[in-house]
């Protein structure tokens, strides 16, 4: 019997995610619930755009919608997506495809097609930010609303007010923007290293690197992320890390014509 390397590593990668993204489903769950109001009500056609493995789309997302609602979840790593595909197989209204939400070249089969668009700590990674929006505003159908959470976006990194230009942003590109807000949040975990990791499981591209280069990022990336870490201990010497960072939240509705 021969064994596929590729197949076992694209696996363990999304297992390795999954196992250390306590993180990010905190967070999503605690979205889901402060816009409960709107999402239970959507009953028509999703998408979540950056959903991994898959995971958040199916725990969180699909029991916050209207029991008809389906669910497209998206992702620009193949890898992640032939994972999902292959654990929730079973999901009737759950279906995954390899989509780039920078793409100049949208395919016609997204234009119009739903009522909900949903990314979750996804869009940060996007260089080019207002091709992704174009492209969700293209995606909704009239009245379709889209919801947001960036951790960081990279355009907006050197903002004096991000808030205010996200929402010019929306409203430039024809969007009604219900809600923008630009908070502070924070994770503690007693394992340490667990957040660090589920960062490491998603930047696949080092994989890929040369051996000597790969450690060298690692280290250097290790170094930097540990000076982000507030570390405290408890009554019996127990450690926390405390991980402070910003978000950005955005939910709009595709302007009627």
């Amino acid at each position: 019997m021969t064994i596929n390397k590729d197949v076992i590593n694209q696996s363990y990668n999304s297992l390795k995610y999954i196992a250390s993204n306590r993180s990010q489903r905190e967070k999503a769950f605690a979205i889901t619930d402060e816009f409960n109001e709107y999402l239970k009500n959507i009953s028509g056609k999703c998408i979540d755009i950056g959903c991994g493995p898959g995971d958040v789309t199916k725990d969180i997302i699909l029991p916050a919608l209207d029991p008809n609602a389906i669910v497209i979840g998206t992702d620009i790593s193949e890898n992640m997506i032939d994972f999902a595909k292959k654990t929730y197989i079973k999901e009737k209204r759950l279906e995954f495809d390899v989509l780039d939400i920078q793409t100049k070249n949208l395919p016609t089969k997204y234009v119009s097609e739903f009522d909900l668009v949903l990314s979750f700590h996804a869009l940060h990674w996007c260089n080019d930010i207002k091709q992704a929006f174009e492209n969700i505003y293209r995606m909704l159908r009239p009245n379709g609303i889209m919801l947001d959470v960036n951790k960081y976006t990279w355009p907006l990194r050197n903002s004096i007010n991000p808030r205010k230009q996200l929402k010019e942003l929306l409203q430039t590109l024809g969007f009604t923007v219900i809600h923008c807000s630009h908070r502070d949040t924070f994770h503690q975990d007693s394992n340490t290293d667990r957040f660090f990791s589920s960062i490491m499981a998603f930047l696949d591209f080092i994989d890929h690197m040369p051996r000597d280069h790969k450690e060298e990022f690692k280290k250097e990336f290790t170094h930097k992320f540990a000076e982000t870490q507030i570390i405290y201990k408890q009554k019996n010497n127990q450690k926390i890390a405390l991980d402070t960072y910003r978000i950005l939240i955005a939910f709009a509705q595709k302007h009627v014509t």
